[in-house]
């Protein structure tokens, strides 16, 4: 019984280690994104760019470390989650539990790739942007045979999960994981409210990105092919783009305070 109480600690820990460090990067993001609208820096708006900004501050250094141990900590509850369930409730279908766990895995991989990058940032060593690594893959993929028709498939069902990452924001699925009977009603009105923008931001950038991957595929061509970043440089060239990336930019800091709030009461 103690052993169990043990492990359910460590993992609790690492939970909730990985969500500061997954707030603090979407915090960076955000920032980087509003230094985006005002033409104010270069920086890649993605994982990549938040990881350079943190590189180039005093302390920087400590802080990656911090990063690191972070990304690292997230990626093994995520795989924990993946072997053993998540305690989902007995009224779910077996699919519904097998599907929560490969995307509880998938994640996990994420987030082991992210702690990876930390660790060659802080070695001095220059990581891909988001942007380049999915037009390395989009070219990969175009050269496969009946590679357009993939790639198609793929961004289509990008565009679905990002529909469906947007209902489920509005349909406030995400309260599921969240302990809000140890909200009070200050915490709960938070919680609603940067769940929502932060989730259906999210939402609104995979539906974008889907929609580039698919033109990628109609133009053989794998520059079309946008990640986060170049995704959201694009809303810039729009009618008030600044304006409307200065909104977008909201929504990583959203999710970024959001994940703050999950690391008190996330259900674990």
């Amino acid at each position: 019984m103690a052993h169990a109480t043990d492990d359910s600690r460590a993992v609790e820990v690492m939970a909730r280690l990985g969500l500061a460090a997954r707030g603090f990067t979407y915090l960076i993001i955000a920032i980087i994104a509003a230094q985006v609208a005002v033409g104010g820096t270069a920086q890649s708006a993605d994982q990549h760019g938040a990881l350079e900004e943190v590189a180039s501050k005093p302390f920087g250094g400590v802080l990656l470390i911090a990063l690191a141990v972070g990304f690292a900590a997230y990626a093994c509850w995520r795989w924990s989650v993946a072997a053993v369930g998540g305690h989902r409730t007995g009224a779910e279908s077996e699919a519904k539990e097998w599907a929560h766990r490969l995307g509880a895995f998938v994640m996990g991989l994420v987030y082991a790739g992210l702690c990876v990058s930390t660790i060659l940032v802080l070695m001095g060593r220059s990581t891909s942007s988001s942007t380049q690594q999915q037009q390395g893959a989009t070219a990969r993929l175009l050269a496969l045979p009946f590679g357009r028709a993939l790639v198609i498939v793929i961004g289509a069902g990008i565009v679905v999960g990002g529909f469906v990452v947007i209902w489920r924001a509005f349909a406030r699925k995400f309260e599921e994981h969240l302990a809000t009977e140890k909200m009070g009603p200050s915490a709960r009105t938070w919680a609603t409210g940067l769940g929502i923008a932060g989730n259906g931001a999210g939402g609104a950038v995979l539906v974008l990105a889907g929609i580039f991957l698919i033109q990628a595929a109609a133009t053989n061509n794998p520059r079309d092919s946008k990640g986060l970043d170049q995704t959201l440089r694009t809303l810039t060239h729009a009618p008030f783009g600044p304006e409307l990336l200065l909104v977008v930019a909201a929504g990583p800091a959203a999710y970024g305070l959001y994940s703050f709030l999950e690391t008190r009461f996330r259900r674990v």
